[in-house]
C-alpha cells in the first residue's frame, strides 16, 4: 500500500494537478512500494528512502505536458519536481527524488552525468537501488492497462523471481527485458515473470 506520509500526500496532489493518467502511476507507485518491502533485506534502505521512490513513483510521468523531441518526458519529469516549491522536502531531497524519476527510463545512472556525480557515494548506491525498483515497477504496467499485480518475490542465487497474478503477462516481460538492466547491476540478481498458480493446494 501506498503510505500516506506529507511528502506523499503533497506528491499525489501533484500528480492529480499535472498527470494525465493517473491510474497508470498510482499502480505502479503500488508495484514499487511493494517491491521495495519485499526486497528490504538487499537493499537495507529505511522508510525515508520508501517515501522518496513513492514521490517520485507518482510523478514519474509528468513531464508529458511539456516534453519535446529535445526534453523527453522523463527529464521534464526530473525538471518539475526540481522546480517546485516543496513543503515536505529540502532542496538535496528535492534533486533526489526528480533523479529517481530521471532514471525511470532510458540510461542508467552514471558519473558522466553531474547531478549523479554530485551526489555523495553513499546516496549514489541508493539511487541506483530506487530508480532500479522504480523501472521494473514501470515494466509491470507497460499496457498501462493495470493488469498485473504482485504475488509475492521469491530470491535465488542471481536470481529474483517475481510471481504475479493477473493477465498480460507477455507485454510486462517484453517492458522487463528493456528495463531490468540498473536492478541487474545493482543487485546482482536478474528478474523473472511467473504468473502465480491460481489452483488451491490439494492435501496430500
Amino acid at each position: 500500500m501506498i503510505p500516506r506520509t506529507p511528502l506523499i500526500k503533497e506528491a499525489l496532489v501533484l500528480m492529480k494537478n499535472w498527470e494525465e493518467e493517473p491510474q497508470h502511476v498510482l499502480h505502479v507507485t503500488d508495484w514499487a512500494v511493494q517491491l521495495f518491502e519485499n526486497l528490504s533485506s538487499e537493499h537495507n534502505l529505511g522508510k525515508k528512502e520508501l517515501d522518496y521512490l513513492a514521490a517520485g513513483a507518482l510523478l514519474h510521468d509528468t513531464g508529458w505536458a511539456t516534453a519535446t523531441e529535445d526534453r523527453p518526458h522523463h527529464k521534464e519529469s526530473a525538471r518539475r519536481i526540481r522546480e517546485h516549491p516543496w513543503q515536505n522536502l529540502t532542496q538535496k531531497e528535492r534533486e533526489f527524488v526528480a533523479l529517481i524519476a530521471r532514471y525511470h527510463r532510458k540510461s542508467a545512472p552514471s558519473v558522466q552525468h553531474s547531478r549523479f556525480k554530485n551526489l555523495e557515494t553513499g546516496r549514489r548506491d541508493g539511487l541506483r537501488w530506487l530508480a532500479g525498483i522504480l523501472r521494473i515497477a514501470d515494466a509491470m504496467d507497460r499496457s498501462h492497462k493495470q493488469k498485473l499485480v504482485l504475488d509475492k518475490v521469491e530470491l535465488r542465487p542471481g536470481v529474483c523471481l517475481i510471481h504475479t497474478k493477473g493477465e498480460g503477462l507477455a507485454e510486462a516481460q517484453q517492458g522487463l527485458a528493456r528495463k531490468s538492466d540498473l536492478f541487474q547491476q545493482v543487485s546482482g540478481r536478474r528478474p523473472f515473470l511467473k504468473i502465480a498458480s491460481s489452483e488451491p493446494n490439494r492435501p496430500r
